[in-house]
């Protein structure tokens, strides 16, 4: 009788234990949780899971484990492991196991779709990680864990000490495995020296076949222990139906092996050693890899250390101030920290006190201390270098700089450059195309020569064939480049940035805060006598350059925070506040005019307005960034594109671009500077867009890769793909830089691959590569491809 095999895995039922389900056609099931998820399957529209598989199969399914539902909805779970987000959703990170071919990354995000309050999933192939966007309202946490157990996979909270101590444990036992296969293939080379050195000395033919003997134990040390790893890769890969770098080293070196033992007692010459080289070579391949990707994630394990595991409250409990130690993620918004010298800042926040020195180093590489004054913005990541300082709260810890910092960097390894994709493409079919070549190479052979010569032949085209450079080519360059950017100051969000600034034909620059150094105030012209206190509070919590300068220069005319208006809106080009009924305009030219304001023959950069009626006008002044003129010749030189797009007065705009050499449009509304771009892009080029203010957000959002100063506004940072912490034109530049390098490593990385296979395959195809043998007697037989 024939075996009956599951509806579900397609494994082998138990011969007196089938599952049957009635139907059209009979259905059986090894076990009641294949019954399961099948049914689930089809309730859902998912059918087509099935057919993703091709002829793979699937491990049986286990039963889901029981989760803490108490534990994993109460608020300090929740404050440490989810992210809220604006809209009220959560943002949860998993760690997936079980997971061996894409078709289960792509069940998995069908599944979680489906279910009610899930919003958004997405899985990363390569670490196995998820992100999923929920509604806490409509589903949590041990819903989704169950969910995925109820269709054969496992999954827990992403946790990254836990995720450290496992790549701490998977470096250990690649070491293992390296040692044992570097110690066993340099004696077997010696044993083959020595009967290289018996051949010609006259060697009795016993001790050859110890050291033969010697051989064997030592390639099999190599063989089972160091490769098991390829063994345990071919295996899962064949079930699921992947024919990868695994499955041809494994192939390959179990291949020698047998045959080696067939010629050690036939009285032919064995291949031991060869053995030996396949796998340690390889696997120091491997090795190499797992190193680069150790290094590839130490930045994320920089940035995740330096968020500091508790921090000091001050709290009045019965009128009295007292300290109380408690962890970040239970601080509120408002609360008061002490940061003692030698810590770091945990939470983004206001000073209080009247001075800080703290180290920025964290978030922008500047190893100078930087000195905040009371009333300064402090960011989560800041050092303090010198007397302890008390600060207030203003966000929650996950939604603090330094946290999204991390979030965004595990982000920006899920994203995919399109070479990326098409290695990857190329890879599904290597496998298959290589083992098709091998078997033919042996029939041709057999046909032509011999089984044994046809066997060596199939053997070396498995050996020298290597998927796996097709598949590494690619993202490693461009994570490395990814980090290099970031120990350069450079925040890129996604690692896809990288390749499009690299086919970067425009860039576009913005005047203000960007081509421009900080603003200063260089005249007051008052209309009607104002409150200067009014004018702080309706700017205080705004970040653009205008905004700091003005704070600046009314703090030094005596002006001091903490008036609170009822309301203000950030709109395109100013800022309306409301405060005991009157309303407050401050902003452009064009913005207070757009308001009502009459402002006759008013001068300056910054207008401020009571009741639609003006009081006061500032005039300020920008020094051009001293790197600004090496950013658009070294831009130039690349052959990119330059052109200023400005908002600001045209005969400035005009004067800067002149001393750099540009053109430049100006001025220009929000809605101008995207048709430009828009236009740029219809005309196929791909364009950049560097810029920091209010009026940038349209443009950044718009361009193909954006790219904002980070002392500019909130709006810009959400939409930009690159942002330089350190706020330096020179690593702008650098990022070209590194984009340029790592697509060009990337792509000579493909091509080196692409060469390598097709010079070697056909090579071994040919017989020109084979095991090279223990003894000089065989060498014309096997070494060369006719010698017969």
């Amino acid at each position: 009788m024939s075996e009956i095999l599951c509806a579900h895995c397609h494994l082998p039922c138990p011969p007196k234990g089938a599952i049957k389900l009635e139907q059209s056609q009979p259905l059986y099931f090894c076990c009641h949780g294949c019954q399961q998820v099948f049914l689930l399957l089809h309730s859902l529209n998912l059918e087509t899971f099935y057919d993703k598989l091709d002829k793979g199969t699937l491990s049986p399914v286990t039963p889901a484990p029981s989760y803490d539902e108490a534990r994993y909805t109460s608020k300090p779970f929740l404050q440490t492991f989810a992210t809220p987000l604006e809209n009220g959703d959560l943002e949860v990170a998993l760690l997936l196991e079980n997971i061996h071919c894409s078709a289960c990354i792509w069940l998995i995000e069908r599944v979680l779709l489906k279910q009610e309050g899930i919003q958004s999933v997405q899985i990363n192939y390569t670490t196995h990680r998820a992100y999923v966007i929920f509604d806490p309202n409509a589903t949590h946490i041990p819903h989704i864990l169950n969910t995925i157990a109820s269709i054969g996979y496992s999954a827990s909270i992403y946790d990254p000490n836990t995720q450290d101590k496992r790549a701490k444990k998977e470096h250990e036992s690649h070491y293992i495995a390296l040692v044992v296969g570097i110690f066993s293939t340099m004696n077997v080379m010696w044993i083959a020296i020595a009967s290289y050195a018996g051949y010609f000395s006259g060697m009795d033919s016993s001790m050859a076949f110890k050291l033969h003997i010697a051989s064997w134990i030592l390639s099999s040390l190599t063989l089972f222990i160091t490769g098991a790893g390829f063994f345990r890769g071919a295996f899962y890969g064949l079930k699921h139906g992947f024919l990868g770098m695994d499955l041809g080293v494994s192939l390959g070196a179990l291949g020698t092996y047998l045959y080696s033992i067939y010629a050690l007692f036939k009285g032919l010459e064995p291949y031991f050693e060869s053995v030996s080289m396949i796998i340690a070579f390889v696997f120091i391949s491997k090795f190499l890899e797992l190193k680069a990707k150790i290094r590839a994630n130490s930045v994320l394990d920089g940035l995740q250390s330096s968020l500091p595991v508790q921090v000091l409250l001050l709290k009045e409990i019965e009128g009295e101030i007292q300290r109380v130690l408690i962890s970040p993620e239970e601080v509120e918004i408002g609360a008061r920290i002490e940061v003692l010298s030698g810590e770091s800042v945990a939470l983004d926040g206001v000073l209080e006190s009247e001075s800080a020195q703290v180290s920025t180093q964290a978030i922008n590489g500047e190893n100078t201390p930087t000195t905040l004054q009371k009333g300064d913005h402090i960011l989560a990541g800041y050092t303090n270098h010198a007397n302890a300082f008390i600060y207030q709260t203003t966000m929650p810890f996950k939604r603090s700089f330094l946290s999204q910092m991390v979030q965004l960097v595990q982000k920006s390894f899920m994203s995919k450059p399109a070479i990326q994709e098409g290695a990857n493409k190329l890879v599904r079919y290597f496998g298959g195309v290589v083992l098709a070549i091998a078997l033919l190479s042996f029939l041709a052979w057999w046909f032509f020569a011999d089984a044994q010569r046809g066997l060596v032949i199939a053997i070396s085209v498995l050996v020298v064939a290597c998927p796996c450079a097709f598949a590494l080519a690619t993202p490693i360059a461009l994570i490395l480049g990814t980090n290099r950017a970031f120990l350069q100051g450079v925040l890129i969000k996604q690692a896809s940035s990288l390749e499009t600034l690299a086919k970067a034909t425009q860039v576009f620059l913005d005047k203000t805060g960007t081509l421009t150094d900080s603003l200063s105030v260089q005249a007051q012209h008052t209309y009607a006598p104002y409150d200067p206190n009014l004018l702080l509070a309706l700017i205080w919590h705004n970040t653009h350059p205008i905004s700091l300068a003005l704070s600046t220069f009314l703090q030094a005319q005596h002006a001091r925070p903490g008036l609170a208006l009822e309301s203000i809106t950030q709109e395109v080009g100013g800022l309306q506040g409301i405060y005991q009924g009157h309303i407050l305009h401050g902003g452009s030219l064009a913005y207070l005019q757009s308001k009502g304001v009459e402002l006759g023959n008013a001068k300056g950069d910054f207008f401020y307005s009571l009741d639609r009626q003006l009081l006061a006008s500032f005039s300020l002044h920008a020094p051009l960034k001293p790197d600004a003129p090496k950013l658009v010749s070294q831009l130039k030189k690349m052959g990119l594109g330059v052109e200023i797009l400005s908002g600001d007065a045209s005969k400035e705009v005009f004067n800067i671009a002149q001393n750099l050499g540009i053109a430049c449009q100006a001025p220009l509304s929000p809605a101008a500077k995207l048709a430009v771009i828009q236009e740029t892009i219809n005309a196929h080029e791909v364009v950049v867009m560097v810029g920091d203010g209010m009026n940038d957000a349209p443009s950044l959002a718009q361009s193909q890769v954006s790219i904002c100063m980070h002392a500019g506004n909130d709006l810009s940072l959400i939409y930009s793909d690159v942002i330089v912490l350190n706020n330096r034109l020179s690593s702008v530049l650098k990022t070209f830089q590194i984009a340029r390098r790592a697509y060009k490593i990337a792509k000579q990385n493909l091509t080196i691959s692409l060469a390598y296979n097709a010079l070697l395959i056909p090579c071994a195809v040919c017989g020109l590569i084979n095991p090279p043998p223990s003894s000089p007697e065989h060498e014309p037989k096997l070494a060369c491809g006719g010698g017969q």
